[in-house]
């Protein structure tokens, strides 16, 4: 029992280990009999509190667990609430794509009305002009509204929808060019007759591809802010000049404004 002694702190949670083996010696001198007494007074205490410490790491256990689900939850809430996101992207996608066949479709509708379909021929003036610069292959690219983005000179670009292209006017080194995003000088002949020279890029503009035509743009406009309004319609035609098949633009103003009235 000597070597008991020196284990100061072990105790029934009321007294210490000293304070019961001092009581125990003191009932009796029989060694067996102090045994058996200190057994009984602390080994069911020792067994609760080894049940108590057990039950309070189980209870944390679980705790820390569901704190796991609950983050699990949050996680899954967040990945249905991007996936949701990107639902709601594509169908904002799909339904500006309606929008956009819509709009073509009545902006046919809207040039059969006006006896623009099929297109009107080239006005001979500017098959005059592109003569005296050399060019030939003349092929109709497009036949559209003019867009206020078409016209506003801080977006300085004139796009031609692929979807509305009605020939294809690229050669294979062009086509080349533009599909890896460079752009190419070109020649324009403006509604006014005025030559200038302007950039052809391809851009992705919404859900659609487009061609554009930028770079002094903007001083097409400005040269044309009398005739080029919003849905004027115009057309724009392709030719190669020679000797170099170098690529050239007539932007020719169809209807002049909102009345309709077919230009000869």
């Amino acid at each position: 029992m000597s070597k008991l002694t020196s284990k100061e702190k072990i105790d029934d949670c009321n007294r210490s280990w000293l304070e019961l083996l001092n009581d125990v010696e003191a009932s009796t001198s029989s060694e067996s009999e102090k045994l058996h007494k200190l057994t009984e007074m602390v080994l069911p205490k020792f067994v609760a509190r080894l049940v108590a410490e057990k039950e309070e790491k189980m209870m944390i256990e679980k705790e820390g667990l569901k704190s796991c689900h609950e983050a699990g939850v949050e996680g899954k809430q967040d990945y249905l609430t991007g996936k949701q996101k990107k639902q709601k992207t594509r169908g904002n996608k799909k339904k500006q794509q309606k929008i956009n066949n819509q709009r073509k479709g009545q902006d046919s509708e809207k040039l059969m009305e006006m006896g623009l379909e099929p297109p009107p021929d080239m006005p001979q003036v500017f098959q005059d002009c592109i003569r005296d610069l050399g060019g030939s292959e003349i092929k109709l690219v497009i036949q559209k509204f003019l867009q206020v983005s078409d016209l506003r000179s801080q977006q300085n670009r004139l796009s031609m929808s692929l979807k509305q292209i009605r020939n294809l006017f690229l050669n294979e080194d062009e086509d080349r060019m533009l599909n890896a995003k460079r752009q190419m000088v070109v020649t324009l002949v403006e509604p006014c007759l005025s030559v200038s020279t302007v950039n052809l890029a391809k851009w992705s503009i919404g859900s659609s591809m487009s061609y554009i035509i930028n770079g002094d743009y903007s001083k097409v406009l400005k040269n044309n802010r009398d005739s080029l309004k919003p849905n004027t319609v115009v057309q724009i035609w392709s030719f190669c000049i020679q000797p170099n098949s170098q690529l050239g633009f007539a932007l020719i103003k169809v209807t002049d404004g909102e009345d309709g009235h077919v230009i000869n």
